[in-house]
């Protein structure tokens, strides 16, 4: 059944295209100039299971791009001057050989690279060029919580909050199933952005008041309540702290020592076609 299916959305196609006329090979369903499609090359289009309609749709949206497609060519190697059509040549056969070369490249360098970026080589980075991370938007440590205005342990979870030890922040999650949002890292830097998300009583026409180094609030506004404070805070154009452009260094790091794995591939690969004679320059 499916194959009726199929054979009959080649056939309606087929008999709506003026453009196939030459007589094809045999096995061969669809055909433009000497370039054809057989009736394999179609089944494999369509998924394991298709209905009619699928398989009409499938089929007629590729045959009519793989036929325009091979139209265009032949119509440009009709009027595109020879010369043009060597340039273009040329160009399709350096991209060809950047493909390969690319493909080969990458495959070697998954299999062999070292791609561990120790700690040290990390901090060493950044003392050599800390001056050029510079923060190009605000950062925030801090850390927040939003309850219930109704939430029926309010006092004690105030305190904890504002105590902040490890302890009393262990003891915060263990509760953290009663508030409606909340974060306690406020040792990890943050775009400003993140402060407006989560707080929405505190936005950029207000932030210079609450937004400061070492200062707590508890707000409110139509959402809820939020006990809030701010470890941290840099500005634009301070010297990015070492935790927030750590993965950066570590992209930087780790593509230096891939061009220099490519780098010592390449020279080690002429080297040896020298040695076995497969590349030669003659005086």
């Amino acid at each position: 059944m499916r194959k009726y299916f199929l054979y009959i959305a080649i056939a309606s196609l087929l008999s709506s295209c003026e453009y196939f006329q030459k007589a094809e090979p045999l096995d061969a369903v669809v055909m433009v100039g000497d370039a054809y499609l057989t009736q394999e090359d179609i089944e494999n289009l369509l998924p394991v299971e298709y209905t009619a309609e699928d398989s009409t749709i499938i089929v007629s949206r590729y045959i009519d791009s793989w036929a325009t497609e091979r139209l265009l060519m032949q119509n440009a190697r009709n009027n595109i001057s020879l010369d043009r059509q060597e340039q273009l040549d040329k160009l399709i056969e350096k991209y060809r050989f950047e493909l390969y070369s690319q493909a080969y490249k990458e495959k070697l360098t998954m299999q062999n690279l070292d791609t561990v970026i120790k700690p040290q080589e990390i901090d060493s980075y950044f003392e050599e060029n800390n001056k050029d991370f510079k923060l190009n938007e605000d950062l925030i440590q801090f850390r927040y919580l939003q309850l219930d205005p109704l939430y029926a342990d309010f006092n004690t979870v105030q305190k904890l909050f504002a105590k902040g030890d490890s302890l009393s922040l262990r003891q915060l999650d263990s509760l953290a199933l009663g508030f409606k949002n909340y974060f306690l890292n406020d040792t990890i830097w943050v775009k400003k952005n993140v402060v407006y998300d989560r707080i929405t009583a505190i936005n950029p026409t207000n932030e210079n008041s609450y937004i400061k180094e070492g200062r707590y609030w508890k707000l409110e506004d139509s959402v809820g309540v939020y006990l809030v404070r701010f470890n941290n805070v840099l500005r634009r154009g301070d010297n990015a702290p070492l935790s927030y452009v750590k993965p950066t260094i570590k992209q930087v790091l780790l593509n230096r020592r891939k061009l220099n794995y490519i780098k010592k591939l390449e020279k080690d690969l002429l080297d040896d076609a020298i040695k076995s004679k497969k590349f030669k320059i003659k005086p």
